[in-house]
């Protein structure tokens, strides 16, 4: 969980005709919340950061909740489904750092009635070698796969297929790499598939996690 275009590209919509995945609109929001917490309840570093297991997802709803207004009013936000089934946070090369503003920021003060304020902190180790990973080895303009999550009842069906494949066709025919990372080892293998190589596995003392840092090259 991060809590994290071509300047051709520029002032235009990312998605497509007729393609399966979609730009979400904030009408879509909780949905879109209720998709991700779900995907990541069970997630290594959400574990880690969130221990007691009876309300982490309903920590994890109010951060995606408020995380994803923010990025669905970037244009950062797609997916598959309707009713909503997958979700993907993509970065382009052309898009700046997100600034939050004074309406977005109230979205997060439920969450400091949680445990997510202690767990970040918890966790503030791992964020860090993310970061650090990231910009290792994506210094340059590139595509990021900052989140992705399938609803259960949903997998299985290559839904995750359909909001990588588009973007990183996307990343080939502008010639620039894209990145990703993870805490689940199960998930390395996922991502080679899509043609990523992980070039480094960096374990986080105390904390019993590792993060894999995976970068696609140019194709």
């Amino acid at each position: 969980m991060r809590i994290r275009r071509d300047s051709s590209l520029e002032g235009k919509t990312h998605t497509e005709p007729n393609l399966d995945y979609r730009l979400l609109t904030l009408s879509e929001v909780e949905q879109a919340a209720r998709v991700i917490a779900q995907a990541f309840q069970d997630d290594p570093l959400c574990s880690f950061m969130l221990p007691y297991k009876r309300t982490r997802i309903k920590t994890l709803y109010k951060f995606f909740r408020a995380m994803g207004e923010v990025h669905i009013k970037n244009k950062r936000v797609y997916g598959v489904g309707q009713p909503l089934q997958a979700v993907a946070y993509w970065k382009f090369p052309d898009q700046e750092s997100i600034s939050i503003s004074v309406s977005s920021l109230s979205q997060f003060i439920p969450l400091l009635f949680t445990f997510y304020p202690v767990g970040y902190f918890r966790a503030k180790a791992v964020f860090n070698q993310i970061e650090a990973l990231h910009k290792k080895y994506a210094d340059a303009p590139h595509f990021y796969l900052d989140n992705i999550g399938v609803a259960a009842s949903a997998r299985g069906q290559g839904l995750s297929s359909k909001l990588i494949r588009p973007f990183l066709a996307m990343a080939d025919s502008q010639k620039t790499i894209a990145y990703t990372d993870t805490v689940t080892r199960s998930n390395v293998a996922l991502y080679e598939h899509f043609g990523f190589q992980s070039v480094e596995e960096s374990a986080i003392r105390g904390t019993g996690l590792t993060v894999w840092a995976l970068r696609r090259p140019l194709q």
